[in-house]
C-alpha cells in the first residue's frame, strides 16, 4: 500500500472515532445521567406509594418513569460502546507497539 493513502485513511479513521466518541460523550454526561436516576428512584417511590395506599396512579407519571428509563438505557448503551471502543484501541495500540520502533526525535519532527 502507498504510504500517502495508507495515512490518508488513517487520519480519516481517527477524525472518525474521534467524532463518535464526541457525540457518544455529549449524549449522556455523567451528571445527568445520575439526576435522572435519582429523579426515577424518587417516581418509583411515588408510584409505589400511592399502589400501597389503592389510590390510581396517574398516567402521566408512569409515562415519565418509562421516559426516564428510556433515557438511562439509552446512556448505558452509550458508555457499553465507549467502553467497547475502549478496549479495541487499547489492542490495536498494543499491535502497533509491538512492530512498530521507537521514532528518532528528528524522524518524528517531519511527520
Amino acid at each position: 500500500m502507498e504510504i500517502g493513502k495508507a495515512k490518508e485513511q488513517a487520519e480519516d479513521l481517527v477524525l472518525r472515532l474521534r467524532e463518535l466518541v464526541a457525540s457518544l460523550r455529549q449524549l449522556a454526561p455523567a451528571p445527568e445521567r445520575e439526576a435522572q436516576r435519582e429523579q426515577l428512584r424518587v417516581i418509583d417511590d411515588s408510584i409505589q406509594h400511592l399502589e400501597k395506599k389503592d389510590v390510581p396512579v396517574p398516567e402521566e407519571l408512569r409515562r415519565l418513569k418509562r421516559k426516564l428509563q428510556g433515557e438511562i438505557q439509552q446512556a448505558e448503551k452509550h458508555q457499553v460502546l465507549l467502553y467497547f471502543l475502549r478496549e479495541q484501541l487499547s489492542q490495536v495500540l498494543a499491535e502497533i507497539g509491538g512492530t512498530v520502533r521507537k521514532a528518532i526525535p528528528n524522524e518524528a519532527a517531519q511527520k
